[in-house]
């Protein structure tokens, strides 16, 4: 069965209503951008090649499919009322060059919890199941885009 979006009322064939994320990313150099959303910025690296910059897109979407992974062991371990004292994910993803795209990506969830192995699997099963980021990076997502001249020259 296929889902398709309403862009116009947020709504699709699944669901009554869609939540609606807005970011702002601006660039504030020929090395760094800033994203803002709420209130929060994040510094992100913008020179292709430049590590020192700061974090560049992709290694951003990898650190959101991290920090997706880490929002839910949160929840489901108080869910489920499970001790974890700490949680760690390592990703890498491999990038190609033509045309440019993440083609795989790998994570080691490490969690610091005394809890038995088979809850702890439950907890990843379930983590990543309902993961905003892994359901988006599994199933891909619509993008449409446009352009806005921030400055319209006037035609003479």
């Amino acid at each position: 069965m296929s889902t398709q979006t309403d862009a116009v009322n947020g709504t699709d064939s699944k669901n009554s209503s869609l939540k609606t994320y807005h970011v702002t990313v601006e660039r504030q150099d020929e090395a760094h951008a800033r994203a803002l959303s709420h209130g929060h910025t994040l510094t992100l690296g913008v020179r292709r090649g430049d590590p020192t910059a700061g974090f560049n897109a992709a290694e951003t979407l990898l650190a959101a499919l991290g920090v997706c992974l880490i929002t839910n062991i949160n929840a489901l371990a108080d869910k489920m009322r499970l001790q974890v004292d700490g949680v760690r994910v390592e990703v890498e993803g491999d990038r190609r060059d033509e045309p440019p795209g993440i083609v795989r990506v790998r994570y080691r969830l490490v969690l610091d919890s005394p809890e038995p192995p088979d809850r702890l699997e439950k907890l990843h099963d379930l983590a990543f199941k309902w993961g905003t980021v892994t359901n988006t990076l599994l199933d891909g997502a619509a993008i449409r885009g446009e352009w806005a001249a921030a400055h319209p020259r006037t035609q003479v």
